[in-house]
């Protein structure tokens, strides 16, 4: 069964997100637009970056996986899969932004450049030294808090987060859970060392606005959240900086496996906006570093009373609350939860919007406001946006589980009852490809997710996103394997 439902719509929000629609063929949704700037996206040192990354314990770039019978069942080129279930042994990505974000946070709180005068990274270690030292001091001193980290977590931001406070001197992390979150989950950050801490009845969006208090009432509290909000604009942005690691690998492995080529179309999922963000401004930024190089294409953006044919794609043609590009690039699709799908209603009407949530086996897609920092660029550079439901996010789960595979139980290891990874908290076991020589995928339902949209896009609108057999398709699956309730609806 799945989890009681979270609190309802309040004030001000919209409980589903209202499209405007319009007739078409296909009989899919569109909107009409007027056009968009893509915004500059600030230059990021990606140099730095990679290098600190390279500091932590457990790095390795994650692997990108082939997936040639989906690929066959689909009707595309290739489809291949980013497969973030293992970043320094934490089932997520999240810890790309979060390490990236803790290490400049803390820096400025201690007064540490991030580089000396002779052009020398500062080091995780220099760093965790001065931290301790600075915090055993205003232990010492009467009247001085030590430093610590505040923030808000559907569960794998918080593990992050926890176990980078460790790193870096052991600095105190608390976090504030939604009512929801699963015992199980809660555990897992309790484990990572984070003091946990329950909002009553609350929800994603409640939980920030506790931790925004908490903050502002405590200096020495440090709050790290990878949502944008008017006047916290630094952390959010440090935490898109951190996943360029992420897209640098991405970029890289796919030009291996396809001979050169670089992606046609690229699925990510959107909750908060941030991993969005990130790979929406790679893509499409002017100064992006992936498939849109110096691009820098005009955008469409909500607008009624104009229609646009199906055929236009590249010509302003708008789909199911999308914004389209003008020349054919890199297409960028995103998916939500059909639960959370704040970026579709807000596409719809040109704005930021918040919409009410209810639970979701999509823990971490579970957003109900777009990151005030991630709008701007999802809403330019988004060319395709639809919301999944958790059946077929779960369907995705088995899919990618079982796509060309047979089951193979590692030494000592027992038959699998669940999915998952001893590291991660959770069972696991191996797949491996009889068909193709490929590992079979092993993700939770957050990372699924973009397998999901993915097909729902190919039935609903591959001619119009141009999904063809030529067609070299990157899915980011963001999420390892996991517990969750299995949906039966």
């Amino acid at each position: 069964m799945l989890r009681p439902r979270s609190p309802g719509t309040k004030p001000g929000t919209l409980a589903t997100p209202p499209l405007l629609t319009t007739s078409t063929p296909t009989g899919t949704s569109t909107s009409a637009k007027k056009k968009v700037a893509m915004p500059d996206s600030p230059l990021v040192d990606i140099a730095a970056v990679t290098a600190f990354h390279r500091q932590l314990p457990q790095y390795a770039a994650t692997p990108l996986h082939n997936l040639p019978t989906l690929a066959a069942d689909l009707g595309l080129g290739q489809v291949l899969l980013k497969d973030e279930s293992d970043r320094f042994g934490l089932p997520s990505f999240k810890i790309l932004g979060a390490s990236w974000a803790v290490y400049k946070a803390l820096a400025r709180a201690v007064g540490l450049p991030l580089k000396d005068a002779n052009g020398q990274a500062l080091s995780l270690e220099k760093l965790a030294a001065t931290v301790r030292a600075y915090n055993e001091h205003h232990t010492r001193e009467g009247g001085l808090r030590p430093l610590g980290i505040i923030s808000t977590t559907e569960g794998n931001w918080g593990r992050a987060l926890a176990r980078m406070a460790r790193y870096t001197g052991g600095v105190s992390c608390r976090l504030h859970v939604p009512a929801f979150m699963p015992q199980a989950t809660q555990d897992l950050l309790a484990r990572e060392g984070a003091d946990v801490r329950v909002v009553p009845g609350g929800n994603y969006d409640d939980c920030v606005a506790v931790v925004r208090a908490e903050a502002e009432r405590d200096s020495s509290l440090l709050l790290l959240l990878d949502v944008g909000f008017e006047g916290y604009e630094d952390v959010p942005q440090w935490v898109i900086e951190g996943y360029s690691t992420l897209l640098v690998e991405a970029d890289e492995q796919v030009r291996e496996a396809t001979g050169g080529r670089a992606a046609t179309h690229v699925v990510v999922p959107v909750g908060a906006g941030s991993i969005a963000q990130a790979v929406t401004a790679h893509y499409k930024s002017p100064r992006g570093h992936g498939g849109a190089v110096g691009a820098g294409q005009s955008m469409t953006e909500g607008m009624e009373g104009e229609e646009m044919a199906e055929g236009d794609f590249g010509k302003n043609t708008g789909v199911d609350g999308v914004s389209t590009v003008t020349s054919q690039t890199t297409t960028v699709l995103a998916v939500e939860a059909d639960t959370a799908a704040c970026l579709r209603a807000s596409l719809a009407v040109g704005r930021r919007v918040t919409v009410a949530t209810a639970d979701t086996i999509m823990c971490g897609l579970n957003c109900g406001t777009l990151s005030e920092t991630a709008w701007p660029i999802l809403h330019a550079g988004v060319d395709y946006s639809v919301a999944v439901s958790d059946r077929q996010a779960h369907v995705a789960v088995q899919q990618l589980w079982n796509a060309d595979g047979r089951d193979i139980v590692e030494d000592g290891d027992e038959p699998m009852t669940g999915m998952g990874n001893h590291n991660n908290g959770y069972h696991h076991k191996k797949r491996v490809s009889e068909a193709a020589g490929a590992s079979g995928v092993a993700a939770g339902p957050c990372g699924a997710a973009t397998l999901a949209g993915l097909r729902k896009i190919c039935s609903e609108a591959r001619d119009i996103v141009k999904l063809n057999g030529d067609s070299v398709v990157v899915l980011f699956c963001t999420e390892g394997a996991r517990e969750y309730a299995v949906p039966f609806v």
